[in-house]
């Protein structure tokens, strides 16, 4: 599964939070913890579950499952505000 921005999207860092616009409708999203690692991780192009997933494991201490589930929870809360878009494929 590869999870990539949308382009119609703007950001601003902050050290514990990321502000994203979306600039179609102008809404405004505060991401923090998991949507905020995940919103990085796909700030250089499009990214692979699988390699997401493996980079969590190396730099967080919790186990496979519960970074699993955490993943896939921010992909889905992304998806649903329209930030991030999924092909399964």
């Amino acid at each position: 599964m590869k999870i990539a921005r949308s382009e119609e999207t703007a950001t601003t860092s902050l050290s514990e939070e990321c502000i994203v616009l979306d600039i179609n409708n102008g809404e405004y999203f505060g991401l923090e913890g998991a949507l905020m690692e995940l919103w990085l991780e796909l700030e250089t192009g499009a990214q692979e579950f699988d390699q997401i997933l493996s980079k969590w494991k190396r730099e967080f201490d919790q186990s496979e499952a519960e970074l699993t589930d955490i993943l896939q929870t921010a992909i889905q809360e992304l998806s649903t505000k329209k930030l991030v878009k999924v092909d399964a494929s």
